[in-house]
């Protein structure tokens, strides 16, 4: 089984990160390649145990549904568990939707 996190656009992550940095170490300025080195290495790390793929918001096909997106474009199969990420904000934590891909999918592997 896979499991896919669904991030936020890269825009919107790239200033998370660096809000981030602003924070835990103030004074220092942070560069859009940190926040993809930082996805990278948390990319190899989740990939230790598991099957886990990053797919940014922006990178998905843009059909009607999530699971056929993923489906078609990244080839998500049923079961396989997803995570939708969203940005905290106002010091709350970010929203996490956790679900799986069904054993139907509109368009995808399982639905041919």
């Amino acid at each position: 089984m896979a499991t896919f996190f669904v991030l936020p656009p890269r825009e919107r992550l790239e200033q998370a990160v660096a809000e981030f940095v602003a924070r835990v170490l103030p004074g220092l300025e942070s560069s859009p390649g940190v926040s993809a080195s930082l996805m990278a290495a948390l990319e190899l790390e989740a990939n230790r145990t598991d099957d886990a793929y990053f797919v940014h918001r922006e990178d998905l096909i843009g059909l009607s549904h999530l699971m056929t997106d993923l489906a078609i474009g990244f080839g998500a199969e049923p079961g396989d568990s997803v995570y939708e990420i969203g940005l905290s904000g106002a010091g709350k934590p970010a929203g996490v939707r956790r679900s799986a891909v069904p054993s139907r999918v509109s368009g995808g592997p399982a639905a041919r």
